[in-house]
């Protein structure tokens, strides 16, 4: 069987693409061991509010070469009440957002240190409220070896797979002739915007999965059979 390699850097409250990469993997790795970046979705999610595109982040404690799973949240600043608050605001009247509100609502009466842990327990929230039956991996725990691209490849070479999932027009990135030297194929995933059923007057693509789940429920209209 030729296998498929998925991996990715957890984020915030993902992305309706985070999920389908997820659903195009054999093996889907989160990068809990790379070094995190500022400004990017590590800590950082859209969802829609009164019909505009809205940032939710959560604060850490940041320094320069911290893999993500040593970065702490910042919990001198409020923003668990004021996530939730923020959330209820935008999606109380949704459809199906009562289906999940307090379980979810749990999640923020947590107190997190860890970034990754709570990007983690939402990841976990959403694939089972979805029904997802696939694993997740963690990059810390695999002992893979190396750093940027020949990580990347030795992931693969641990799951034994022919191919790794990338966007397109990431050959900068990942360059095709080193993977293809060790044996490996790309299988291309678009991030193109997915249209589903959004409440309001306007529709806003590229917002979290929170957004999808609040207006269609359960079903994934892009999942794999």
């Amino acid at each position: 069987m030729k296998t498929t390699v998925g991996c990715i850097q957890p984020a915030y409250i993902p992305w309706i693409p985070f999920f389908k990469r997820f659903l195009t993997c054999d093996y889907f790795v989160l990068l809990d061991d790379v070094d995190y970046s500022k400004h990017k979705f590590q800590n950082r999610t859209y969802i829609k509010l009164n019909n505009a595109k809205n940032l939710l982040t959560v604060p850490v404690h940041s320094k320069m070469k911290v893999p993500i799973n040593k970065i702490q949240i910042d919990n001198s600043k409020n923003w668990r009440k004021k996530h939730f608050q923020t959330i209820f605001q935008a999606y109380s009247k949704s459809e199906y957002f009562s289906d999940f509100q307090l379980d979810f609502e749990k999640i923020y009466q947590k107190e997190w240190i860890s970034l990754f842990q709570l990007n983690l327990e939402i990841l976990n929230f959403f694939k089972n409220y979805f029904n997802i039956k696939k694993e997740l991996y963690i990059s810390s725990e695999l002992n893979v070896i190396g750093t940027g691209n020949e990580k990347l490849i030795n992931i693969c070479k641990y799951f034994d797979a022919k191919y790794f999932v990338v966007k397109k027009g990431t050959e900068n990135y990942h360059p095709k002739e080193y993977f293809d030297n060790n044996g490996i194929d790309f299988k291309y995933h678009e991030n193109s915007g997915l249209k589903y059923n959004q409440a309001g007057d306007n529709f806003i693509s590229n917002l979290s999965i929170l957004d999808y789940a609040a207006n269609n429920g359960k079903k994934l209209i892009f999942k794999d059979t």
